[in-house]
């Protein structure tokens, strides 16, 4: 086999053979596809199981056709060349299960767990206990209210918050934490240059390359990233169709602590909380002491 770190053209940021490989298997879209999980397990490392996938002798790793194609199509040494040097053009780190600042909690993914991430700011951040504060992308004025008194407690408290990087909730929690001068993590689905630093004392991470294409598969993922690096998630405001609910079922699934913050009966932007609370039993943040609390 191969290695593929033979083949990469010469780039300003060097790493090693299972970093490579594990660069490509995002470049084709599969870190964090259970399969492919079983495969690094299976051949003994990242590098061992891509070369095997393009030497045709995958078999023991039972891979889908489509997840068998993309690796031989996408996780090819031109294109991690070219992540590379993306990577190290704008400043960005590259963290592995085997790096000492790899955020043990995602582990609490199980199959599901990242290959790797990218980085842009302080990863250290990463292994202090956080708070996911997230909720709709259109809030409301009430629901601005409680992410800036949530964002600023938990701040004010100790807490790291955790949030997405898109706008609303997300974004009015981190701007909140920056304000008391906190730390703060923000977790993109598209790739990092494309996201906006939001706090000083912070770290933004993504699953996807630089360059990578957004894809509904990456904004599905980045959910399930912000639940797994938080130790708690609350739900300030969402719609029953809010993508917040998904973060918040997967820090149910993961046995995390989960809150809602309820608001008017008659508000559609409040359903969500509601239906969670209905659902899946979880806890009523009123205070930002309920917040601070929840277990």
């Amino acid at each position: 086999m191969t290695s593929l770190c033979s083949t990469i053209p010469s780039t300003s940021l060097r790493v090693d053979d299972d970093t490579a490989a594990r660069v490509a298997l995002a470049c084709a879209g599969v870190s964090g596809e259970p399969s492919v999980n079983v495969g690094i397990q299976t051949f003994g490392s990242a590098a061992g199981f891509v070369a095997a996938v393009h030497d045709g002798e995958d078999a023991p790793a039972a891979l889908s056709n489509l997840v068998r194609q993309r690796v031989r199509a996408f996780a090819t040494a031109r294109r991690v060349g070219r992540v590379l040097e993306e990577t190290a053009r704008h400043g960005f780190g590259i963290l592995t299960p085997k790096c000492e600042l790899w955020p043990a909690q995602l582990d609490a993914l199980r199959g599901l767990a990242p290959q790797l991430l990218w980085v842009h700011g302080d990863p250290g951040i990463l292994l202090n206990p956080a708070v996911a504060i997230t909720g709709t992308a259109s809030p409301t004025g009430y629901g601005i209210h409680m992410g800036i008194e949530l964002g600023t407690g938990l701040a004010g408290r100790g807490w790291v918050v955790a949030a997405g990087a898109r706008s609303g909730i997300d974004q009015v929690a981190l701007r909140s934490a920056d304000a008391m001068k906190g730390c703060g993590i923000t977790v993109a689905a598209a790739s990092l240059e494309r996201v906006r630093d939001t706090v000083t004392k912070g770290v933004a991470v993504s699953e996807l390359p630089p360059g990578g294409q957004l894809t509904v598969r990456a904004q599905r993922r980045a959910k399930y990233l912000l639940a797994a690096l938080a130790v708690k998630t609350i739900v300030v405001e969402a719609g029953l169709s809010s993508g917040a609910l998904r973060t918040a079922e997967a820090a149910h699934a993961m046995d995390r602590p989960v809150g809602v913050v309820p608001g008017p009966i008659t508000s559609p932007f409040s359903a969500g909380c509601h239906w969670l609370a209905q659902q899946h039993h979880v806890s009523l943040v009123t205070s930002i002491k309920d917040a601070d609390r929840l277990r």
